[in-house]
């Protein structure tokens, strides 16, 4: 999957990576959301922390970590 950061938000330069699984953290380090691809070319796991499923998603690539959230702010 193509993976673009925008360091500065929309119409800054986008850092530009390739990659097979993305983790995005919350400020204090705790996973929030993931992509991973799986399956056929251009299948993506995506996930949310405010999913049910969370947490099993992070097993599925591997993560050894549960995370618990309460509420989203």
């Amino acid at each position: 999957m193509r993976v673009e950061i925008l360091p500065e938000g929309i119409g800054s330069r986008p850092i530009v990576l390739e990659a097979t699984q993305v983790v995005v953290k919350g400020d204090n380090g705790t996973p929030v959301q993931l992509a991973a691809e799986q399956g056929p070319a251009g299948v993506l796991l995506l996930s949310n922390v405010d999913d049910d499923d969370f947490n099993n998603a992070l097993k599925q690539i591997g993560y050894d970590i549960t995370v618990i959230c309460n509420t989203l702010e």
